[in-house]
């Protein structure tokens, strides 16, 4: 309502939809009412609300009927027919009567066509306010449509009332009608424009034009003005020539200052974007309708677009540069430590074999082991994390683990974030890396405390699927995964968290992880909200592990081992010297060496029956040594013993028959059980 009684020309709007339901606004009087209409047709119903009362009331009169339907009304036809706005044929309204024009305007959506809604112009009002601006003050305008009928009439006695006028609207010109008023009609059958004539004795100027530019109206005017008028007397002509001659001075300096503006401030801009893209921020918004320079836009944003994409592929290069130093570093770092541990794994075991069963240092003795070997699992971590080693997979229970790994997680959750465990009973075992097992579920836990900053629940749950295989979930109750990156979320370097606070390399990690163990990871988000993970690992039974590594007593060992000839290759002397003390106990000829060459040397001067080499040495590592002695023709057993993963030389070394692989820390009786092992056969 506002909006209508702001537009002193309209007179009503009809808002109508496909079912014929529909509203007419009104205005009778300076007054307005609104239409309610349902059912259309023979049985309309209709009922009046009328607004703008004394002391600013309104009214809803009850419903009464009225045989109507819109979708029967020219402006309803037109609408459906157009597929953009447009002005429609003038017609009488249904509702007064009364001549006008209707702007249509189809309404439409995905789903199709809605409806129309028309706003009515009277031609009375039209008329009247051509006729409170007339170019001069004896002249007359006309107006027709294409039907040669009056739209426009011109301001004469003879229209100067309302009934006059109403009869004479969409009249057709002709003999008898406006052929008395100034001479319009004289002027339909002349085609040049302008055009001078006398009526009446009085010289005139007549114009022809055509209106356009406005959808659907195709009407034409009719200009009489009389010379006398327009030119006037001389003193008149020539200040009505200055004024001209000003204006038009005027409006090209109006010109030439809004082309500098609409061309200067557009570039200003461009410039200002090319400056921010140079100093590698996003370019303003920018606004202009010269197409030119839109597209010098589109040039400048789209090089700002490539130069962001750069820039993260260049921080991406950088942190896998970044990732590959601390692998390598880590992988350093975990075969020096390895060494150290397996000194102290074997000092510890030597220790136990000259004290009797139940001297009280023993359980000392026992926790030291305990703690050199959660000091060996680290190392073996930072060896999966810079893939330098592949996980050991062994028979165990994945209820145990994931209660184990609970037991770090509450401290690593806080107090905001519940954990929940749903454990599945008489879970049949899994082949699997306890290490490796435990770094996952803790980079899915981090994953999902991060998602969850105000706190929620945490649930892991195992079950066993209907393929017998051993299922793992781990599920949040955060915002879940977008959905534009759930199909790359194990991708590396695609992360939900903001920039520079997340890597992107932990669900790859995890996936590589998975993989290793011959299992899979999916993720969803779940009906419920949050984000959840399904792990599948195989069973024990799927025969991919090879079961507890065999172990030997020291002394045992001896009754086996003794007089053996065995050459030992380590350059670490606290390992060394290990190795030779543990052998001789158990009897065993031990020629040691530093490196690689002497062995070799050591090698061609003697005769051995078994090789046990460390793999990372100068001069000549390990696999060369046993490259060479495979080269002279030998086939004698050999231990190959590394700190660090041998993950490309596997698939070699098992082609032969006579060699073993022993990771680092090692424990003695293991030692022991893979000499006898290879000097059995």
């Amino acid at each position: 309502m506002p909006m209508l009684a702001s537009q002193r020309s309209i007179t009503s709007l009809n808002l109508a939809r496909t079912d014929g339901r529909s509203l007419l606004f009104l205005r009778l009087g300076g007054v307005w009412s609104m239409r309610e209409l349902t059912q259309p047709g023979p049985n309309a119903q209709v009922r009046w609300h009328r607004f703008d009362l004394p002391g600013g009331g309104s009214r809803t009169e009850p419903w009464t009927p009225m045989a109507y339907d819109p979708r029967t009304r020219p402006w309803y036809q037109a609408g459906m027919s157009m597929h953009t706005p447009a002005w429609i044929q003038p017609y009488a309204f249904y509702t007064t009567q009364d001549p006008g024009i209707t702007y249509t305007l189809p309404i439409q959506d995905q789903s199709g066509f809605r409806g129309v809604a028309a706003l009515d112009f009277l031609l009375d009002d039209l008329t009247a306010r051509v006729w409170s601006a007339p170019p001069t003050p004896r002249s007359h305008c006309l107006v027709v449509d294409t039907l040669g009928r009056a739209l426009i009439l011109p301001k004469d006695p003879a229209f100067q009332s309302t009934e006059a006028r109403r009869k004479a609207f969409l009249q057709p010109l002709g003999p008898g009608f406006l052929e008395a008023q100034s001479g319009l009609v004289a002027l339909m059958d002349r085609s040049e424009s302008p055009l001078r004539f006398n009526y009446r004795g009085d010289p005139m100027v007549g114009l022809v034009t055509a209106f356009q530019g406005l959808p659907g109206i195709h009407w034409h005017l009719f200009l009489t003005v009389p010379e006398e008028d327009l030119l006037g007397p001389a003193r008149f002509r020539i200040w009505s020539l200055l004024g001209l001659t000003i204006l038009s001075l005027g409006l090209a300096a109006w010109r030439i200052r809004h082309i500098a503006a609409r061309v200067a401030g557009p570039i200003a801009q461009l410039g200002a974007a090319a400056e921010a893209l140079g100093q590698g921020v996003a370019p303003p918004p920018f606004r202009s309708n010269i197409l030119e320079l839109r597209s010098l836009d589109r040039a400048l944003r789209q090089a700002s677009q490539i130069l962001t994409d750069q820039a993260v592929l260049q921080r991406q290069l950088e942190h896998s540069q970044r990732m590959e130093t601390v692998g390598t570093l880590a992988g350093g770092i975990a075969h020096d430590v390895n060494n150290q541990l397996a000194a102290i794994l074997g000092q510890l075991h030597l220790c136990r074999e000259f004290l009797p069963e139940a001297h009280p240092v023993l359980r000392r003795i026992q926790r030291a082991e305990e703690a050199t070997l959660r000091c060996a699992q680290t190392t073996k971590a930072l060896l999966s994390f810079s893939h330098q080693s592949r996980p050991e997979l062994r028979r165990m229970d994945l209820n145990t683990q994931v209660q184990e790994t609970a037991a770090i997680l509450d401290r690593l959750l806080g107090g905001r974030i519940r954990l929940t465990l749903s454990l599945a009973e008489t879970l049949p075992p899994i082949a699997g890396d306890p290490v490796q097992l435990e770094q996952v579920l803790m980079n899915l836990a981090v994953n999902a405390r991060d998602a969850m900053p105000q706190g929620g629940n945490l649930n892991l749950r195992t079950y066993l699927q209907s393929d017998g295989q051993v299922g793992l979930e781990v599920q949040d109750s955060g915002p879940g995964i977008p959905e534009v990156l759930l199909p790359h979320i194990f991708e590396p370097f695609i992360t939900t968290k903001e920039v520079g606070k997340g890597t992107g390399l932990g669900l790859a990690m995890v996936f590589g992880i998975l993989r290793a163990h011959h299992g899979h990871i999916v993720a969803d988000n779940p009906p419920g909200g949050g984000a959840r993970f399904r792990i599948t690992l195989p069973t024990a039974e799927a025969g991919l592990w090879s079961g507890p590594a065999p172990r030997t007593d020291i002394v045992a060992a001896g009754a086996h081992l003794a007089g053996r000839r065995v050459l030992v290759a380590e350059d670490e002397p606290p390992l060394r010297d290990l190795l030779a003390d543990a052998l001789t106990l158990a009897r065993v000829q031990v020629t040691p060496a530093p490196d690689g060459a002497v062995a070799w040397r050591a090698w061609q001067a003697g005769a051995f029956d078994l090789v046990l080499s460390d793999h990372r040495m100068p001069d000549c590592t390990g696999l060369e040594l046993l490259g060479r002695i495979r080269a002279s023709g030998s086939q004698v057993p050999f231990i190959l013993v590394s700190g660090q993963g041998l993950e490309s030389a596997e698939e070699g070394l098992s082609r032969d028959p006579n060699v073993r692989l022993l990771p680092k820390p090692f424990d003695l009786p293991r030692l022991m059980a893979l000499m006898q092992e290879l000097l059995s056969t």
